[in-house]
């Protein structure tokens, strides 16, 4: 081990007959130290400015949203039917929570589910990262019952003359209302994410104009950085601001000149707190814990920094796994072989390691940082019989091969999960925002490799070799922000949706525009500050545009034929009837009329992604016949179709039945099923409601004879 001390560059013998010299360095480095801290904005100021910046955000999310669907007219089953996919799984959570008797009743049908996918009873809290809806359920209870209690009223109802042949609704507003508490959390969490992107990028750069740098660029590519105020109850509205605090942690570690004890907690909470709010956070996670030992390995941290946060990261992942009940997603992910991979690689592996000259030692050790992890992480999913995240990798595989499967291409065939378009990336340029950053990467690089030339130099004179600390001056935080986003890149690349992750890092970068050291050139703080008000003044060309288009876009949510299906759902058929079809429909249906469901949109398991795929047999070229089976083997009642589904699709190899194909080429000589049963003949099937939009069949069992059903036709 004093090899590896030696190589990560800790000062530990002063350069012989040279003592004075080092102290004399020493000291000055201390009080340039001291004086950069004394320059840095007081706390309470950049504490108040990213209060004030979350309050700008909150109040920008919640006028979009609000101008976009004109939600405070809107019924309750209106509200419920905007809430499509994802969305309304989680939000029926939540409304589970708040229309119980009681709090712990509430939690108990959580925990005890038989509606989300019939006939199983699961636990909600373990297969889905509901902590956000429970939160936000039991403080609403809290407040209903105070403001009950004191007399309050805290919502404001009316009438509402929809027109065009539709009843008038009663729309309420205000925090008493449940779904506008919901929301309430919602763009609070929205702008606790502007403030930590401003406090973030105030540390980062060490000058308050960084923290404004940030926030200007974040609003200037709103469109590009975040959709909460398109789509609310999705897990990255709950889950991003704590991505950000935990980057802002771990940097801080990275900086700290003596580590302290509440360091690891304050990363483990972090870490827990965004574990528990959305199952995608274990792979930043696994980014950020990479980052910070190869940061290691190549001497830049020390051994101390990168152990707080290996401790502090495992500390919120044993307490996640405990909080959502052993969740096999995560005990199996790849943050789960990282953490133990890189446990087993310094423990065992490193020391071995040091005994090979530099830089091989380096080398192999980076090399068997990822072989380790990988290989934990089979380990371990094969040891629990765990495939939950196999369709991660096969999305991969389809990005860069011909591979492609039924699964594969439900994911693929979406927008959200192509390629980052150009599109993205020429308005990341019209706001300057990418030409930006790379200017910063360049002066980071320079100053970096600026600073190891001339350690190296120096040590040479001193010793006649090359020693440790070449990395002396180098700020590691820095360069982890820098990595990380070169990470995120690669992420967005691969997937636009992660562009969410991208473009606020951008903006976190480019708050190093002000910082001083990486601009020797401009020596007086004046000038400075008016190249970057010149170069602000750019952005505003683009970035004032692309604001006032976000807030000029005015709608009015009407979906008549859906509201008609789950009202006729509600009225016509029984409490336990079971219902299949598209997983987005399946969600309103679980929502708006909880009735049991088979399948519903959270594809992040191996067993519902089957069952999925036995009920989207209906969209294929099978018999109706063999789907009819199908779906009886199901114990299905109903069997949901849309329009939508059955005729069109996105691009070519993109419908429905060509998915199929995929899966079932000895099929394609055959018509698809689907157009025939929403149109034509329904047979085995009985069709028993139609709109323009949804038709139901009923699944009849073969065994009892069916009375003629009720048809309901638009």
């Amino acid at each position: 081990m004093m090899a590896a001390k030696h190589r990560r560059g800790e000062e530990e013998r002063p350069a012989k007959n040279k003592k004075n010299a080092s102290s004399h360095k020493d000291n000055t480095s201390s009080k340039t130290h001291k004086q950069e801290e004394d320059k840095r904005p007081s706390m309470v100021v950049v504490l108040v400015c990213a209060l004030c910046m979350g309050v700008v955000h909150s109040v920008h999310v919640a006028t979009m949203f609000e101008n976009d669907r004109h939600f405070s007219h809107l019924s309750n089953l209106e509200r419920e039917m905007t809430f499509r996919t994802e969305m309304g799984l989680y939000y029926s959570y939540y409304k589970s929570i708040v229309s119980a008797d009681s709090f712990l009743l509430g939690l108990n049908r959580l925990i005890h589910n038989n509606l989300t996918e019939f006939p199983d009873v699961i636990n909600t809290l373990q297969r889905f990262n509901l902590y956000p809806e429970v939160v936000l359920g039991g403080t609403y209870r809290i407040f209903n019952a105070v403001t009950t209690w004191l007399g309050v009223e805290m919502r404001e109802c009316w009438q509402v003359s929809r027109g065009r042949g539709l009843s008038p609704v009663v729309s309420c507003e205000g925090l008493g209302d449940p779904v506008y508490w919901y929301l309430a959390g919602v763009w609070l969490s929205a702008g606790l994410t502007a403030a930590l992107l401003f406090l973030h990028g105030t540390l980062l750069s060490g000058d308050l104009m960084g923290g404004f740098l940030t926030i200007i660029c974040f609003f200037f590519n709103h469109g590009e950085a975040t959709r909460v105020q398109w789509t609310p109850p999705l897990r990255e509205s709950f889950g991003f601001p704590w991505s950000v605090a935990l980057n802002v942690a771990v940097t801080q570690v990275l900086r700290a000149p003596r580590p302290v004890w509440t360091q690891p907690l304050l990363v483990g909470t972090l870490s827990l707190i965004y574990l528990l709010c959305w199952q995608f956070a274990q792979f930043t996670t696994v980014a950020v814990l990479g980052i910070v030992y190869a940061l290691y390995a190549v001497g830049v941290v020390p051994a101390l920094p990168m152990l707080l946060v290996l401790l502090g990261t495992s500390y919120g992942f044993l307490n996640n796994v405990v909080l959502q009940f052993g969740n096999s997603l995560l005990v199996s992910s790849p943050l789960a072989g990282c953490l133990l991979g890189v446990l087993l690689l310094y423990l065992f592996l490193e020391p071995i390691f040091q005994h090979l000259p530099f830089p091989t030692n380096t080398l192999a050790q980076l090399s068997f940082l990822f072989v380790s992890c990988a290989a934990c992480k089979i380990e371990l999913s094969r040891i629990f019989g765990v495939e939950d995240d196999a369709h991660i990798l096969n999305i991969l595989r389809g990005k860069f091969t011909n591979y492609s499967d039924f699964h594969t291409l439900l994911y693929t065939c979406s927008p959200e999960f192509d390629m980052l378009p150009p599109e993205s990336i020429q308005r990341l340029n019209e706001t300057l925002l990418l030409p930006v950053v790379g200017l910063v990467i360049l002066a980071v690089l320079d100053h970096t490799l600026g600073r190891v030339h001339s350690n190296m130099l120096r040590r040479l004179e001193e010793d006649g070799e090359t020693p440790p600390g070449v990395w002396s001056g180098v700020d590691p935080g820095v360069l982890f922000n820098v990595i990380l986003l070169a990470f995120y890149g690669v992420m967005a690349g691969l997937i636009m949706r992660l562009k969410l992750f991208l473009t606020p890092q951008l903006c976190i970068v480019a708050s190093l525009l002000a910082c001083k050291k990486y601009w020797r050139l401009i020596e007086r703080r004046e000038v400075h500050v008016a190249v970057l008000a010149v170069l602000v003044s750019g952005m505003c060309v683009r970035g004032l545009k692309n604001i006032s288009e976000q807030h000029s876009i005015q709608g009015e949510y009407s979906n008549p034929e859906l509201e008609e299906l789950v009202e006729w759902v509600q009225t016509e058929t029984h409490q336990d009837a079971v219902f299949a079809g598209p997983m987005s429909t399946m969600a309103n249906v679980l929502l708006s009329t909880q009735r049991p469901i088979v399948n519903h949109p959270h594809y992040e398991h191996a067993g519902l992604r089957e069952r999925t795929k036995k009920v989207y047999s209906i969209f294929s070229r099978r018999s109706a016949q063999s789907v009819y089976e199908t779906l009886l083997s199901m114990r299905v009642n109903y069997v949901v179709l849309e329009e939508s589904w059955c005729m069109r699709k996105s691009r070519p190899g993109c419908g429905m039945a060509d998915i199929w194909d995929v899966e079932e080429p000895q099929n394609r000589h055959k018509p698809s099923l689907c157009p025939r049963l929403f149109h034509r003949n329904a047979a085995p099937f009985h069709r028993v409601f139609a709109n323009d939009v949804f038709v139901v069949l009923q699944v009849p069992s073969r065994y009892v004879e069916i009375p003629p059903p009720r048809y309901h036709s638009a």
